[in-house]
This record gives C-alpha cells, structure tokens and sequence, in this order.
C-alpha cells in the first residue's frame, strides 16, 4: 500500500524534518549572538575558511613576541637600575677616599669603604630574574662577578697577593712595605696589578660572564642582542679600584704611598663612572628598539585583527532578528506539530 502525501504519516515526517533543520539553525544562531563570530567558519567562508587559519597564526606570533619583548624590558629595565646603584656607590667610595685625602687617611675608614664597594658592587651585578644572571650574557647560570671577600673570589685574591710579592720581593704586610715609595706603586698598578684584569685574567679569575650577550628576537624580522656583559671594562675598572684599597690601604705602606694609592683608586673609579654611562647608552638604544618593535607588533596585531573580524564576525542585529524569527518559526511548528497529531480518521466516520 502506497501512503499518499496528504497522509498524516506524510505530514509528521515534513513537521520532524522541518523541526530538526530548525532547531540545527537555532543552535548556530544562538552561538553567533552570544559570540558575535559566525557559528561555523568552515561552512560560511569555504575555500577561503584557510585565511582565517593563517591570520590567526600571526596574531599569535605577534602575542608571544610581545611577551618575549616585555620580558626583555624588565630585563633590561633591571639592569639599568642595577648600574644607577653602581654609579651611585662609585661616587659615594670617590667622597670617602677624598675625604680623608684631605684629611688623616684614617685607615680604617678607607678599608671600610671599599669593602663596602666590593660588597654593593657585588650584588649590583649579579642581579637575577628567573634564575638567570643578567650580566652573564649567555652564561646566565654563571655569577657575572664572583665575590672577592668570599669563597669564589679566593683565587682573584690570591693573584691580587702574588701580584705584589712577585713585584716587591715581600708582602704589603712585612715592615718592609714602609720603604715602598709613591712611583714604585705606581709603576705596579699600571704594571702587574692592571695585568690582572686583562681579557685572560678576568676571565678566569673574575667573571663567569660572557663577552656574547643574551639574543632576543623581537619582531618577526629583527634580533637584538645585549650590549652589556661583565665582560665591560668599567665594571673591571670598579673592581681594580675598590680592590687596590682593600688588600693595601691597611697594610704598612707610608704615607704618601697610601696617598698615591688613594690616587690611583679614585682614578680608576672615575674611568669605571664613565665607562658605566656608556654601557648604560647602549642599554638605552636597546630598550628603545625593543619598544619600537613592540608598538610596531600592536599596529599589526590591530590590522590583522580587523581582517579577522571582517572575516568571522557577524552583524549582532541580524544575528538577533534571524534568532527571533527562528523561535518564533518552531513556535509554529510545535503548535503545527500539535494539530496534526491529534488528526485521526475516527473524527470523519
């Protein structure tokens, strides 16, 4: 027996096909406007659903390297305070040593202010983020200065030491070291002692740092790298001038020798201060790229972000009018639903 189309079972099945195609398009548009993109990219867009992935992947990149480059900031931001304390502690031990030029170069004072020094110094530059040295370029596991008053600095200390037995024939110690005059130590300074902070003695006595800083890609073309190390000769400069006070200002040295130490001190410090400014210009043309490029990736996260928009948004009042006319459809079609249902063959005979 054929069932014709005015069948109650004919017009059941066209409600229920009706109703599932309805309740498919109320779901999606139920999706759009509550996200404002279209409910399925692939369908609505087609061949061209693969732009979509491709703009997405680049705005992606944009928002990692912009993390990577916010890292790089502190870093670098970091590490500029870091050598402003430096500055600071450099003129503050300059004051101290001319102070008491002028004055009875109290011994105590000038050994107190330089192992100060040593000891700001020392934590000035081996400041750490994440558990990486910032002044160790790319031996950032390594400390950027080891610790002259400590264990890591025995073997510096012990140079410093052998330095001026070899050059004198005694320790600054021995009575002896009263005879030393103010050309004889300054012939060992600018001699053997400044031979200790060469490129090989620095290296292997000084520093766990890298000459290399840390690289940092920063946009999707540029690579910067750190232009600041413990490699940097005004850090050299700091150490060899707090170090000079600290193994000799408080041995038996005369006077004027003492004088001349404090001399030459106060004279590689002022070199070290000056060195730190230009170490510190560098940072600056640095921090000033990566902020460039960081501004760069937000105008080109804002242009891609338009195109995706034009690609996956939908019009939130036409999303809204074809979700109203969707409930409203399977309102009918439930009441339809109803009406049918209750037909029956019965009611005519």
């Amino acid at each position: 027996m054929k069932l014709g189309n005015i069948s109650t079972f004919a017009l059941n099945n066209n409600l229920r096909l009706q109703f599932t195609r309805m309740h498919n398009n109320l779901a999606d548009a139920q999706k759009e406007v509550a996200t404002g993109k279209k409910a399925d990219i692939g369908y609505s867009l087609g061949s061209f659903s693969s732009s979509t992935i491709t703009v997405d992947n680049q705005i992606s990149f944009i928002e990692q390297t912009k993390v990577t480059n916010s890292f790089v900031e502190n870093r670098l931001s970091t590490m500029q305070i870091s050598m402003g304390a430096m500055v600071d502690d450099a003129n503050q031990f300059i004051a101290s040593l001319t102070a008491e030029l002028t004055g009875s170069m109290n011994k105590d004072v000038l050994n107190l202010a330089a192992s100060s020094a040593l000891g700001k110094f020392s934590s000035s530059m081996n400041v750490s983020q994440g558990g990486e040295f910032l002044f160790s370029g790319i031996n950032s596991d390594s400390e950027a200065i080891y610790d002259y008053q400590g264990a890591t600095g025995a073997a510096a200390k012990a140079a410093v030491q052998n330095a001026f037995v070899t050059e004198f024939g005694f320790s600054v110690n021995d009575p002896s070291a009263s005879s030393i005059t103010p050309a004889a130590m300054k012939s060992f300074i600018d001699g053997a002692f400044s031979d200790l902070f060469n490129d090989a003695n620095w290296d292997s006595l000084w520093t766990g740092s890298s000459d290399r800083g840390m690289r940092s890609k920063i946009s999707t073309r540029e690579l910067v790298e750190n232009p600041v190390t413990g490699h940097a000769k005004a850090f050299r400069d700091f150490t060899a001038s707090s170090v000079l006070i600290e193994e000799f200002a408080d041995g038996n040295l005369n006077s004027t020798t003492i004088n001349q130490l404090a001399e030459s001190s106060i004279s590689l410090m002022a070199q070290s201060i000056s060195g730190i400014a230009i170490e510190q210009s560098k940072m600056g043309v640095i921090e000033q790229r990566v902020s460039d490029a960081t501004e760069r990736l937000d105008f080109q996260k804002n242009v891609l972000t338009d195109q995706m928009s034009q690609l996956t948004d939908v019009d939130s009042y036409e999303a809204a009018t074809r979700l109203n006319q969707i409930v409203i459809g399977l309102e009918a079609s439930y009441a339809a639903t109803v009406k049918v249902q209750s037909l029956s063959i019965l009611n005519f005979i």
